[in-house]
């Protein structure tokens, strides 16, 4: 027999059970700007790792997990990071499944797969804070002395334990009960969007509010890249696009090259020397 005062969702119209899910979800953006000071911290846990040579990882399991890869998985194009610098893991790998989240041999292959070190950082996302394979992945990192980041849901849970921050937003109970892709997705979506965008730019790959390290990979992404270019330097589009194809589609040389009237040798030099672009403009 269903709880009394829940939702009885199979009774109605789609409209309304698109509203209830609404409702829910305007819940979750105040839920993760009450743990800001997390956030921030673990960004510049982040930077810091980075700065120090170390890596940033990723792993958890069922829907936490895929959250977490599609976020690694955009990192090295929108802020130019190598991808030798992020790895990340789902308990079971592209086919996982539910069953993937108890899975420890499987997590000792993937801990052995990403061989973490002393200066890596590993974000670990569950949104129990309780899942056998994060977990584990989390344990062997503080046992090598890397630092870990909880994203969880459930606050006081095992996985905080193991972590030098966590990051617990708490939206409320979800519509359909139990189903943590729902708030609790979007939760942990918005609390890793705001965590890796703060620390990239922390460490200097953003300019302003721009992807000053944009990977053009394709058309549109080339015509963007032009763009940030043209608007740093006060030039033109067609400029912008000139100098990046000298500087081989490096932007922040591409700005360099044309406001500090640099060749494209030495504005790559100048551009690699610096953590930031803003710092090789005021060399």
């Amino acid at each position: 027999m269903v709880s009394a005062g829940r939702p009885q969702l199979d009774l109605l119209p789609a409209a309304d059970i698109v509203e209830l899910l609404l409702d829910a979800e305007a819940r979750v953006v105040p839920a993760v700007r009450a743990v800001t000071g997390p956030i921030a911290a673990g960004a510049d846990l982040i930077a810091a790792r980075l700065a120090a040579g170390g890596r940033l990882l990723f792993a958890g399991a069922g829907t936490s997990g895929r959250i977490a890869a599609a976020e690694a998985a955009e990192l090295p194009g929108t802020f130019g990071l190598d991808r030798r610098r992020i790895g990340w893991q789902v308990a079971g790998g592209s086919d996982s499944t539910d069953d993937d989240e108890d899975d420890l041999a499987g997590a000792a292959r993937d801990i052995a797969e990403l061989a973490i070190t002393e200066v890596d950082v590993l974000v670990a996302v569950a949104a129990s804070g309780a899942t056998p394979y994060t977990l584990a992945l989390a344990a062997a990192a503080r046992q090598v002395g890397a630092a870990v980041i909880a994203v969880v849901t459930t606050a006081g849970s095992p996985l905080a334990d193991r972590a030098d921050v966590t990051i617990a937003p708490s939206p409320g109970p979800e519509v359909l009960r139990g189903s943590s892709r729902l708030t609790a997705g979007t939760a942990q979506k918005i609390a890793l969007n705001a965590l890796t965008t703060a620390a990239m730019a922390r460490s200097g790959r953003v300019h302003g509010d721009l992807m000053v390290d944009v990977v053009p990979a394709n058309a549109k992404l080339r015509h963007r890249a032009a763009g940030i270019v043209a608007e740093i330097a006060g030039v033109e589009q067609a400029q912008a696009e000139d100098a990046l194809r000298r500087c081989d589609d490096d932007a922040r040389a591409a700005v360099l090259l044309l406001v500090a009237g640099l060749d494209a040798d030495a504005a790559r030099r100048r551009a690699t020397a610096h953590r930031s672009l803003r710092e090789a403009l005021e060399e």
